[in-house]
């Protein structure tokens, strides 16, 4: 009902979130991206929308849904054009290479994929490499294959050189006084930021048991410059711009990697190209 290059620029608008990234990773303009997406949506009368930093296409969506399912086939079997969401702290991984006709989006640091989970099962991305917060209860038509473990730990963010000792008396000042800030990085998914605020909301109450009866939630007790910290892996901290210690006082969070797939995808042989290349280089 469309070509291959029209609903491919829908739902590349739709997983990089828009016309200017979908155009990026396309070799396209914008003009072009916009174009194409008009024909789609108005060929099976749907809206796409904006709600909150997402793009959701709206409507009777059976027909897309096939029309994505034909496509997505073709694409496998032709091992070409497939497309695989990696976060961006894997991104900044030396030497991840791609097998043959994979490709992932392009390494920004200002950008995430809120539900990579639902554009797979959507059949717009063909896989992806997804947070556990961002893997669903209701698992049964997924194949899901953890690559690896990472500690999460308490990582004290700071501009200047300072000894660990240094850091962590400040550390612990600003959480006593009411100094201390988490800090959300841009390339976080939204489930991780709010995991990652909930962790935040314990140290606090830790501290100060008082603030649980509160209404108005940890104002600053001290005037001053904030103290920052993040919850982050290894490959997170090296991800971000700032220097950063890990707080060693701090049991960590486990963290794991997954790859997800359409369960009825496993046995084609660039699923399983894929799935043998990321055991090698991300599986340790």
């Amino acid at each position: 009902m469309v070509t291959e290059e029209q609903l491919s620029a829908l739902d590349l608008t739709l997983w990089l979130g828009s016309t200017e990234r979908a155009a990026d990773f396309d070799f396209s303009n914008q003009s072009t991206i916009s174009r194409r997406n008009q024909k789609v949506l108005k060929r099976f009368g749907i809206d796409l929308k904006r709600s909150n930093t997402e793009l959701l296409v709206s409507g009777e969506l059976l027909l897309l849904d096939l029309e994505r399912q034909v496509h997505q086939i073709a694409r496998l079997k032709h091992e070409r054009c497939l497309r695989l969401q990696v976060p961006f702290w894997l991104q900044q991984s030396p030497g991840l290479v791609l097998p043959k006709g994979w490709k992932m989006n392009s390494p920004r640091a200002d950008f995430n994929c809120t539900n990579p989970v639902t554009l797979v099962r959507e059949h717009v991305l063909d896989a992806c490499l997804a947070t556990p917060t961002q893997i669903p209860d209701d698992r049964d038509d997924l194949f899901i294959l953890e690559l690896h473990q990472r500690p999460i730990d308490l990582t004290l963010l700071h501009h200047t050189k300072e000894s660990q000792g240094d850091l962590e008396d400040r550390f612990r000042w600003s959480l006593e006084n009411g100094n201390l800030e988490l800090k959300l990085m841009p390339f976080l998914p939204t489930s991780c930021c709010e995991r990652s605020q909930q962790w935040f909301d314990q140290l606090l109450m830790i501290s100060d048991p008082s603030r649980q009866d509160s209404t108005d939630l940890w104002p600053l007790r001290h005037a001053g410059e904030s103290f920052f910290i993040a919850y982050l892996t290894p490959e997170m901290r090296a991800a971000q711009p700032l220097v950063n210690k890990v707080y060693e006082h701090f049991e960590p969070y486990t963290y794991t990697e997954s790859l997800i797939v359409l369960a009825q995808h496993t046995n084609e042989p660039a699923v399983v190209a894929l799935i043998e290349s990321l055991q090698q280089q991300i599986g340790h």
